[in-house]
């Protein structure tokens, strides 16, 4: 069953990520300061003015406190030859609240849980007289 084991990426090399990168993509990261967590690539930029940047999504928890939906989001910026830098902003209806979690340590793509997005869809047949 070849193309379905995480293939490693280099975290060092932003520019290859953001190319390499598609939005749906599933990948498990590791940062100095946060333990392996598997994240939805949401969007790309590759290198303008601006460094490479990648945006990745947890999927959305209930909190207990409030039953609030909360949503984190990991901007992941470089400057040229480092790390790539991780931010963590946490969204819930009432806050959102920023802290960095370090740089990327490690990254790796899943394609086992990487779904094109035309995949998605389910296709239902219903007869008229239904």
């Amino acid at each position: 069953m070849s193309g379905y084991a995480p293939k490693p990426l280099n975290p060092r090399d932003a520019d290859a990520l953001v190319t390499h990168l598609e939005p749906s993509d599933r990948v498990r990261i590791t940062t100095t300061e946060l333990p392996r967590t598997i994240l939805t690539v949401k969007e790309t930029n590759a290198p303008t003015r601006c460094a490479p940047h990648l945006v990745l999504t947890a999927s959305p928890i209930t909190t207990t406190a409030q039953d609030d939906i909360q949503q984190a989001t990991y901007h992941c910026s470089s400057q040229p030859d480092s790390a790539m830098t991780v931010l963590e902003y946490t969204h819930t209806a009432s806050d959102t609240t920023t802290r960095c979690i370090g740089t990327l340590t490690t990254i790796a793509h899943l394609p086992r849980l990487s779904t094109p997005a035309e995949d998605t869809a389910a296709t239902v047949e219903v007869s008229a007289n239904e």
